[in-house]
């Protein structure tokens, strides 16, 4: 998928969000590269290890770990990079598709410094970085979770503010366009390249080329994304909803919501997901 990115826009939220928590993140496209100019780490235990190019390489590595992680779970992850540090990456989706991530840490979690061979090979003598690391302050969980909950609102914002605009052939957004207006009807290749003037051969390479999906792929995502608002503004049972957005039934509805989201329907209706 082609992607035109606000540069200026993203920069500025980015910065509001690091003076008003203390944390450095970075919003990256979906190969993992940087959307805007990559900024130094403000934090010495950090700037140490980016410093050789063994240190540039495992923090490279544990990033790409972590990514690759949300990539394939579709959600916010978390874990401890090589230095012992927090880090966490937030997906950014739209129609069920992956347009970039939300990645920051850099947060200590424990007073011990990791006094690992990694550490100290890396980047120096153990006093010197134990000296860095004891001037990082210490996160607990309960502010952990509240800055990744900012960081959830901030996506939003930036896909709310089309921050990230997906740049689409015209002849793709008529059978997008047709999609969404058909969900709840028995949508086929045929009836879509009949209503958006486009062969079967340029719809499939299309829709690979910049959803990174097949055309299936893309109505099941759709479908899933309009059952998710139909759950929060209505009281339709889940058989009604699967009418609604054009699954054949409840149980069908059910796996297939379950794929996506990671829950039931029901259960995403309690988690507060909604």
């Amino acid at each position: 998928m082609i992607i035109n990115y606000d540069v200026k826009k993203i920069t500025a939220v980015l910065r509001d969000f690091r003076i008003a928590t203390g944390i450095e993140a970075q919003l990256l496209k979906p190969d993992f590269t940087y959307a805007c100019e990559y900024r130094t780490p403000d934090l010495e235990y950090c700037k140490a290890f980016l410093c050789t190019e063994k240190g540039k390489t495992a923090c490279r590595m544990s990033d790409e770990h972590l990514l690759k992680k949300c990539r394939a779970s579709r959600k916010t992850e978390m874990s401890i990079c090589h230095a012992g540090l927090l880090n966490v990456v937030i997906p950014l989706l739209l129609d069920d598709v992956i347009i970039g991530y939300i990645i920051f840490g850099g947060m200590k979690t424990s007073g011990d410094f990791l006094n690992s061979d990694t550490a100290t090979s890396s980047c120096g003598e153990e006093e010197v970085m134990s000296k860095c690391y004891d001037a990082i302050p210490t996160y607990g969980i309960e502010k952990i979770q509240s800055i990744s909950n900012v960081a959830i609102m901030l996506a939003k914002y930036i896909l709310l503010k089309n921050m990230l605009r997906p740049s689409v052939p015209e002849s793709i957004q008529a059978a997008v366009d047709y999609i969404n207006t058909e969900l709840e009807g028995e949508l086929s290749v045929t009836s879509i390249c009949k209503n958006s003037n486009i062969s079967k051969s340029a719809l499939y390479k299309r829709f690979h080329e910049h959803f990174g999906c097949t055309v299936s792929e893309y109505i099941k995502a759709r479908r899933v994304e309009r059952a998710k608002e139909l759950i929060t503004v209505s009281e339709l049972s889940m058989e009604e909803i699967a009418q609604r957005v054009g699954f054949s039934g409840a149980s069908y509805f059910s796996r297939v919501f379950k794929e996506h989201t990671g829950m039931a329907p029901m259960k995403y209706k309690k988690s507060g997901n909604t």
